[in-house]
């Protein structure tokens, strides 16, 4: 009887993480209330292109994306009447960490972006490593192409 309660536990559990809005999706599968809803936060601009989206949680709550002209990273809880915002323009960014924990039933991967100025934060991203490193590769690969 205890098997079955912890096997149908683990399921619910599975279950659970599957049916969430988390993972990496192309921007343009964001809706438009999501689209409004970054805007509203300050994370884009007028004609600014989300490449790539990814979330933790609901697009509400939670979002690290890639743009054309920077890297974003929101987590806004009720809890936390200003939440947590990051964003950084390709210019002001020195340096770009990465680390895939895609092998991690516990920690999400993310990139770490260090600013010239001294700040950092992190872009959480949460998917299979290939999805992962795609992610990576298109973050970097934007910074180098528009950094000056």
């Amino acid at each position: 009887m205890k098997n079955t309660k912890l096997v149908s536990k683990y399921w619910i559990f599975v279950f659970l993480l599957v049916s969430c809005n988390s993972g990496i999706k192309k921007g343009n599968k964001l809706s438009q209330a999501d689209l409004n809803y970054i805007s509203e936060i300050g994370l884009v601009d007028k004609g600014e292109q989300i490449f790539l989206f990814a979330s933790q949680s609901d697009n509400k709550t939670s979002g690290n994306f890639i743009t054309n002209k920077r890297l974003a990273s929101y987590w806004i809880d009720e809890q936390i009447v200003d939440g947590n915002i990051n964003s950084a323009f390709y210019h002001e960014i020195d340096t770009i960490l990465t680390k895939d924990l895609s092998s991690s039933w516990t920690y999400a991967s993310f990139l770490k972006v260090i600013k010239k100025d001294s700040t950092e934060f992190k872009v959480f991203v949460h998917g299979d490593s290939k999805k992962i490193n795609q992610f990576f590769e298109k973050a970097v690969s934007e910074w180098e192409k528009r950094k000056k």
